[in-house]
């Protein structure tokens, strides 16, 4: 049999101190939990500001859409005004316009539609002679 011996005192383990370690667990842990804090009150924030910027966008766009309704409205009020215009106009000329309403309809009516679009000022009568050529 083989003795292997050491001196007595050779080899010092040191202390363990138990409530040492799980006191710098404890500390690990709370660093890390204040970084991901940090973390997330930032992206909160971001998150945030992206929120209100895209609120601002939503408010300008119904604006936008809102004008681009009430010219719209405009338009077809425009455009009632000429119908009845016209069936005052046909009515005085002996066409009887009671059993049918006038509806305007056709190429050269769809052409005067986008002429008006673009901005033209002239009535469709002005336009179907003057400024409308068949192709």
């Amino acid at each position: 049999m083989i003795e292997i011996s050491f001196p007595v005192g050779a080899v010092v383990t040191p202390p363990v101190d138990e409530i040492e370690i799980m006191l710098a667990k404890i500390q690990k842990n709370l660093t890390l939990a204040s970084e991901v804090t940090k973390v997330a009150h930032e992206k909160s924030e971001e998150l945030v500001e992206q929120k209100v910027e895209e609120k601002k966008e939503l408010k300008e766009a119904v604006v936008v859409a809102e004008a681009k309704v009430e010219e719209v409205q405009h338009v077809v009020e425009s455009m009632e005004q000429k119908v009845e215009f016209y069936q005052v106009k046909m009515i005085g000329s002996g066409v009887d316009t009671a059993y049918q309403e006038v509806s305007f309809g056709g190429p050269i009516y769809e052409a005067y539609l986008n002429y008006v679009e673009e901005g033209g000022k002239e009535d469709f009568e002005y336009f179907r002679l003057y400024i409308w050529q068949q192709k």
